[in-house]
């Protein structure tokens, strides 16, 4: 019997993610960002920029391989990206147009601008 209720539920829920008020995800932006995890000394690439506006702040969240992630904000005055939640506070400086950002055990490279449309590599 609660095999048959369990079953029942789940057709319903993927009934119910078919309909017409279901819409998928907006597409992510995101970008490729250099970074040394877990106290690493090389910097890879593996990890990717997700940016976006909360509350009228610039949000950068860095999403690693592994599937944890760190959110950043930028400062009012643009200089740093300041940790955005979590018990690590960020050391951060604006060099050049990148961030080098040190939080916790990682380290990241982020550029100061996301890149333009016409800067993605095409499809």
């Amino acid at each position: 019997m609660i095999a048959k209720s369990a079953l029942w539920m789940s057709s319903a829920l993927l009934l119910g993610a078919c309909s017409q008020d279901y819409a998928p995800p907006a597409e992510v932006n995101d970008e490729p960002v250099f970074c040394a995890l877990a106290g690493s000394q090389e910097f890879k690439d593996d990890c990717r920029a997700e940016r976006t506006t909360v509350d009228g702040a610039q949000v950068i969240v860095v999403r690693h391989p592994d599937g944890a992630f760190r959110r950043l904000e930028v400062s009012k005055d643009g200089q740093n990206l300041l940790a955005a939640d979590g018990a690590d506070q960020s050391q951060s400086a604006l060099k050049g147009d990148r961030f080098e950002v040190i939080l916790g055990p990682d380290r990241y490279v982020i550029p100061a601008k996301a890149p333009s449309a016409s800067d993605a590599p095409a499809k």
